[in-house]
């Protein structure tokens, strides 16, 4: 959803929005198409959204910021070594 918000696009995801809506038979395609063609029709705002934040920076450097953001990648690297870690325990476990 995020990247889709990212490049301004309208898009749906299963929310309540959708899974409270009875789906079956008339009222259920009718319920149904009534959230989709908001959601197409939201392609103006999420634009107008997007021009709005448009030199907030974006994945690390995303927001305002005072100075440069302190990045860390000392901490990124430690935690790649944990996630790869894990993925090896859990590929030799796999193995078992």
């Amino acid at each position: 959803m995020q990247e889709v918000k990212e490049k301004g696009q309208s898009a749906l995801y299963f929310t309540n929005l959708v899974s409270a809506r009875p789906l079956m038979g008339p009222a259920g395609a009718g319920s149904l198409a009534q959230v989709i063609n908001t959601a197409i029709e939201g392609g103006e705002r999420m634009a107008n959204m997007r021009s709005f934040f448009e030199n907030v920076g974006e994945g690390d450097t995303a927001g305002i910021w005072q100075g440069a953001p302190n990045l860390r990648p000392d901490f990124r690297a430690q935690n790649l070594k944990k996630i790869e870690k894990a993925a090896r325990a859990a590929k030799a476990q796999e193995m078992i």
